[in-house]
């Protein structure tokens, strides 16, 4: 009985240190590595975006459905106002499919009610006044003309809107003692701000300040005539710069009732002039005052007691 042949086949298994890493290692990095130059990229578009901005991200996040009301599934709205859209200027997210033509469809009562579209509004007009303190910053400090006056100006963004002050100062003041006349260097800042206000649509009110210092005439020209003098002498100079005189709201001479140095009533400092570039807010309220004072009802000249008169013997 003849033995069958068989082939013998051997597996050699070679084992290498630190086989179980192999290469699963370099996708799990590579996976994390993604993840965290998404995480930067996020925190960048954070950064650079503004806060109206986020707030129409939030909004979109917060309530995605609206994105299916309209046509193919998108809105032209970047959120729901309630049938008003919002009127905002393109500033990096894509703002410009918001209509503006759009007719109104609620009434602007109605519409200042919504807290959410009155908070948008206020971020907008801040970032606006923002932007136009660093327009008159830029004006003065490129401007070698202008370096004297640096020291002299001081820029806020208040609830009523950006506040400008000018500052006399000891060696360089605005105006000739106890006089409304301009100085001609004090002109030409005035020209460059009148100019700078003219490209935006809100109202101005100027105020003008004198220091504690007693200043009367004979004929009872006092402080108080000469701070509004001065005020008006710069809304002169201001609209001689280019501003609208539609926009001029209010002129208001405040003599020596704010100053500036409590302790030192005659101090350089207290003399000033003040420039308001009003916010909505502020416009709606002198706006309201003056409305008040027009609609005030007229006495009665019946019910105005007679004038006594006095009989001389």
């Amino acid at each position: 009985m003849e033995k069958s042949e068989s082939n013998i086949v051997i597996k050699r298994v070679k084992k290498v240190a630190g086989g179980a890493h192999g290469g699963a290692w370099k996708i799990a990095f590579a996976d994390f590595a993604l993840a965290l130059m998404a995480f930067f990229l996020v925190l960048w578009l954070i950064e650079s975006t503004t806060n109206l901005e986020k707030m129409a991200i939030a909004g979109y996040f917060s309530d995605p459905t609206n994105l299916g009301a309209v046509g193919d599934g998108g809105t032209p709205y970047v959120l729901d106002l309630q049938g008003r859209p919002l009127n905002i200027t393109n500033q990096g997210l894509n703002l410009s499919l918001v209509r503006q033509d759009e007719e109104p469809l609620v009434d602007a009562d109605e519409e200042m009610q919504n807290p959410e579209f009155v908070e948008l509004a206020r971020l907008r007009e801040t970032e606006t006044l923002q932007r136009l303190r660093g327009d008159v910053e830029a004006e003065i400090n490129l401007n070698q003309q202008f370096e004297w006056f640096r020291d002299s100006v001081s820029f806020e963004v208040t609830e009523d809107g950006l506040m400008v002050q000018i500052i006399d100062r000891a060696g360089r003041p605005l105006f000739n003692s106890g006089q409304s006349g301009l100085r001609p260097y004090a002109l030409e800042i005035l020209w460059a701000m009148g100019r700078i206000f003219s490209n935006v649509p809100n109202k101005i009110s100027v105020f003008g300040h004198t220091d504690g210092a007693p200043f009367s005439s004979e004929d009872g020209y006092s402080n108080w005539e000469l701070s509004a003098d001065r005020a008006n002498a710069a809304r002169r100079a201001l609209i001689d710069g280019g501003l609208d005189p539609a926009q001029i709201a209010q002129i208001i001479g405040m003599a020596d009732s704010v100053p500036l140095d409590e302790e030192d009533v005659t101090s350089a400092m207290n003399r000033r002039i003040v420039i308001m570039v009003l916010n909505s807010v502020a416009e709606a309220r002198i706006e309201a005052q003056s409305n008040a004072g027009l609609n005030a009802p007229t006495p009665n000249p019946e019910l105005i007691p007679p004038t006594p008169t006095v009989e001389i013997f």
